[in-house]
């Protein structure tokens, strides 16, 4: 029997546990909500493979390990990590070459095109929903702006245009713009236009929406910025102005954590199988 050890995460992970125990693994967990938790020296020796948080860390210090609290030390994880293979992601090259000294093979999730690929789905369901949820009116015939054609804008473009919403596209790539167009979707040129948008969506992580584009798009625009941190609005000015901002990071962990759960299990089992 292989034995896999948990160690920090979200809720993807709890639910990940309980899917590895019916597939025959033997499974350890320190600082996930489990039924059978272990002590963080015992979740390290016991097993070969190590998953860790999605992301690995949000501080720099400590495991990602919101549901449980525990304060899980990334330096006497990679202290006692040693000669494993280690299942996270969005590891820092930092952490990456000390794990590597300690003769650990690192998987970072965050890089796996399948998974990215899959995690768009419930991404978009989710953007939806907060859509739903924070403003009063019908997604239909309103003016929605997708910041970013990539894997994210092109399936959002696609269902919000189904579900009704006049759909406004930007990318900074010519062939991605052309895209747009040919798409049948709206071209931004200059997120400032005279367009008013009800809602704007920016998947692209680096400075997109700060005080000049803020204050020209005014109060009434809901932002929901999905980029990785730092994400792509000036969060300082917005906050202190009250402009209609929400930061929504981890969604497919949060939306349908049973599903994501399972596109990790898919990995995990494929990595035992070529490790």
């Amino acid at each position: 029997m292989t034995n896999i050890s948990i160690i920090g995460g979200d809720k993807r992970n709890s639910i990940l546990s309980e899917l590895l125990k019916k597939d025959g693994f033997r499974v350890y967990t320190y600082g996930v909500e489990s039924k059978d938790s272990s002590s963080f020296q015992e979740s390290i020796s016991k097993s070969k493979y190590i998953i860790t948080a999605m992301p690995f860390s949000n501080d720099g210090e400590s495991i990602y390990a919101p549901i449980t609290g525990k304060n899980i030390s990334i330096r006497e994880f990679i202290e006692s990590s040693k000669n494993k293979v280690v299942i996270g992601g969005k590891f820092s090259d930092i952490q990456v070459a000390e794990l590597e000294k300690n003769g650990n093979t690192v998987v970072d999730l965050m890089k796996d095109e399948e998974l990215a690929q899959k995690n768009v789905i419930p991404t978009v369901e989710g953007i939806v929903k907060i859509i739903i949820e924070n403003t009063d009116i019908t997604i239909d015939n309103s003016n929605i702006a997708v910041i970013g054609f990539g894997r994210i804008g092109k399936r959002l473009s696609k269902i919000l245009k189904l579900m009704g919403a006049n759909v406004y596209c930007a990318d900074n790539k010519k062939e991605e713009v052309a895209n747009i167009r040919l798409s049948g979707y709206n071209v931004i040129e200059n997120i400032c236009a005279e367009e008013v948008f009800d809602v704007i969506i920016n998947t692209v992580p680096k400075m997109i929406i700060g005080e000049k584009e803020l204050t020209k798009l005014g109060k009434d625009t809901l932002i929901i910025d999905v980029a990785s941190k730092p994400g792509g609005v000036d969060y300082k000015y917005a906050n202190k102005n009250n402009y209609r901002v929400i930061q929504a990071l981890g969604i497919p962990g949060k939306i349908a954590p049973v599903t994501a759960a399972k596109y990790i299990q898919e990995i995990v089992k494929k990595v035992i199988i070529e490790v």
